[in-house]
């Protein structure tokens, strides 16, 4: 999966390796991509942890994350995020 990975600036200036796993948008959020990683952290033994984060254009090739602050926002994630999950499995 090293197609997937990119390279993050913190805000402390550091840079971090990151795996992408999807980059999406929902209807009613126009112009807003969010992006769903991990760092490689183990929860369990077959998973990892995964963040997602609002991927904000700052300007070109340049981004930045921002959190989703928004209860509604981020349950609309959620939920997009589930039905992505339920279409999967019924896939495979």
């Amino acid at each position: 999966m090293e197609d997937n990975k990119i390279t993050l600036t913190t805000l402390d200036n550091k840079q971090i390796e990151v795996e992408v796993l999807d980059i999406f948008n929902l209807e009613g959020y126009p112009g807003k991509d969010y992006i769903m990683y991990t760092l490689g952290e183990q929860v369990s033994e077959d998973n990892e942890k995964v963040y997602i984060s609002i991927l904000k254009e700052k300007d070109n090739d340049n981004y930045e994350l921002v959190g989703i602050t928004d209860d509604k926002e981020w349950e609309d994630v959620y939920q997009a995020i589930e039905e992505e999950m339920k279409s999967g499995e019924e896939n495979e």
